[in-house]
């Protein structure tokens, strides 16, 4: 938004629109479920409501977000020859933003 507020020629030619956080119901079920069925996993992913929970949790709904989960569970699950995303991956889980904002505090701590 503020990209698009910032330079003119952007906010004429594109209009801003909000994406409300995801909510823990069906169309959030559906959408996961969706999205895991899009990825070229071999097996069927069978997660068990407490997983998508948990997907609700660590992402706080945002859309950008749940999409980078599962995009990095589906290549770890690729990776290991699981070929499917399983409630314990899920659960392992450690969000990229996460993995960054941590680094970053160990470098602060290192006085780097």
């Amino acid at each position: 938004v503020d990209a698009i507020r910032g330079d003119i020629q952007l906010a004429r030619r594109l209009d801003e629109h909000h994406l409300p956080n995801w909510r823990d119901d069906a169309e959030f079920s559906d959408m996961i479920q969706t999205l895991i069925a899009a990825m070229p996993l071999e097996k069927k992913s069978n997660l068990k409501v407490k997983s998508l929970k948990q997907i609700l949790g660590m992402t706080g709904g945002v859309t950008s977000r749940i999409f980078a989960l599962i995009k990095d569970l589906s290549i770890d699950a690729i990776v290991t020859g699981e070929e499917c995303i399983t409630d314990d991956a899920v659960a392992k889980w450690t969000p990229v933003w996460s993995r960054h904002a941590n680094a970053h505090r160990r470098l602060e701590k290192s006085g780097v």
